[in-house]
């Protein structure tokens, strides 16, 4: 096997990457199975795009009539190429904007669009062989990375493993084929779970049924290979933890899913709250100052929330750094004020979920919006002064200077730590009852 490095200058064409979003236009749209249609999205400006690494995914930006501006992240589906971005979407029954770029999204329409990031990539030293792993809308980011190795002749032994329902939501399998083909090292495998009466082994899949880690254990390099899981968070738990325990470190186990953060290799730590309708459009916060009446200023209100004890209110300025930490949120932390001011948020956040943390938190001073501001609410697992972690539900609130950049962000948390276990607890005791009847 020769030794290949994958440089970060190899693997990112392009400019220095602007720091909010820029217009896009949809140049081109290709379905590529019942479920999953690809865009193709070039820059309304001409200009070349921003360095990236394949495996990141993008920030879109979609006003969706009676929604508003919506946010979300679709994984970069192609290497970079320095002229055009490729997303491919899966058309979600209940997602807003997945039905919308599904239904509306046609060739000519613009689209605000923050630059890649991510840390699903692969390693600067590709001397392991690299086993892709992927489930349903999974693949997106496999196909990238395969793309990226056929392109910088990694002579690496690569095994692309995907698993779907059948032929009529398997995508991108003809180009799968043509990559490995090009690739002298590169073997594929599909799992089609339920195949169709016109679905053949041998010709659209390799093995009937669900993938399971003994396969893998059986026929992929479990002992030395860089293993890159994505999917389903079932099937990312399932194969992360089962690799592990046999013997993959945590350091070869990348994987990425699109959800809530979680700990894949131990208890799920938290479930993101269900959607909910909209709201009606809330007041300007201009409009808001008359509506102070009586004696009360704005100011001993915002006094009055920092100073009780109930919920924590955090504020941050643009780099992350604690600039105001309330009573509730010395009880829920443990640490005092004196010892949080100044301090990373890196303090309340346990370190498994730091970088996902610090993407979010990237993009949304770059982009100026966030979706967990106007009732959305967000569930994470925290971590307190003495090491215990602990489940929060927050909303946030962005801070603007003058020029309308962000300058900060108050969040508003609460322990709902509690409530959590209790939900877990009656989770599993309904599966055991299950399981017995």
């Amino acid at each position: 096997m020769m030794r290949s490095t994958v440089t970060a200058g190899d693997a990112e064409p392009g400019h220095a990457a602007p720091r909010g979003p820029r217009p896009f236009v949809v140049e081109d749209r290709r379905r590529e199975s019942d479920i999953i249609t690809s865009f193709i999205l070039r820059p309304l400006d001409g200009a070349p795009l921003p360095r990236y690494r394949a495996g990141q995914h993008l920030t879109l930006f979609a006003d969706i009539p009676a929604r508003g501006r919506q946010k979300r992240n679709y994984t970069v589906s192609t290497a970079p190429n320095g002229e055009t971005y490729r997303i491919s979407v899966k058309r979600e029954a209940n997602g807003i904007v997945s039905r919308w770029l599904h239904d509306e999204a046609v060739a000519g329409m613009s689209l605000d669009v923050a630059p890649p990031s991510g840390a699903f990539v692969l390693p600067e030293q590709a001397d392991r062989p690299i086993v892709l792993v992927s489930a349903g809308v999974g693949l997106t980011p496999m196909v990238a990375l395969l793309e990226e190795i056929v392109r910088s002749d990694v002579r690496a032994q690569v095994r692309y493993v995907h698993c779907t329902r059948n032929g009529a939501t398997h995508a991108f399998r003809d180009h799968v084929r043509e990559l490995a083909q090009q690739a002298g090292e590169v073997t594929t495998t599909t799992f089609y779970s339920r195949p169709r009466d016109q679905d053949e082994a041998g010709r659209d899949y390799d093995f009937r049924g669900r993938l399971t880690v003994d396969w893998l254990a059986t026929y992929a390099p479990v002992g030395h290979a860089e293993y890159f899981v994505c999917g389903p968070l079932g099937f990312i738990r399932d194969m992360v933890q089962g690799l592990h325990r046999r013997g993959v470190p945590v350091g070869r186990l990348h994987y990425e899913f699109f959800g809530p953060i979680t700990d894949v290799l131990g208890e799920e730590e938290s479930v993101e709250a269900p959607y909910a309708p909209a709201a009606p459009a809330a007041q300007p916060v201009a409009e808001r100052h008359t509506r102070v009446i009586g004696t009360l200023t704005r100011n001993q209100m915002g006094g009055a929330l920092l100073d009780s004890a109930a919920d924590a209110v955090v504020a941050s300025d643009a780099d992350g750094a604690i600039v105001a930490w309330g009573a509730g949120a010395e009880r829920i932390f443990g640490f005092t004020e004196q010892e949080a001011l100044g301090q990373s948020l890196d303090i309340i956040i346990p370190e498994p979920f730091r970088a996902r943390h610090w993407q979010g938190y990237r993009e949304t001073v770059a982009s100026g919006q966030s979706r967990y501001g106007a009732g959305d609410m967000l569930a994470v697992p925290g971590l307190r002064k003495d090491g215990k972690r602990i489940s929060l539900e927050f909303t946030i609130v962005l801070l603007k200077n003058p020029e309308g950049r962000v300058a900060g962000m108050v969040a508003t948390i609460r322990d709902i730590t509690a409530r959590f276990e209790e939900l877990k607890a009656l989770r599993k005791q309904v599966m055991k009852d299950v399981a017995h009847d």
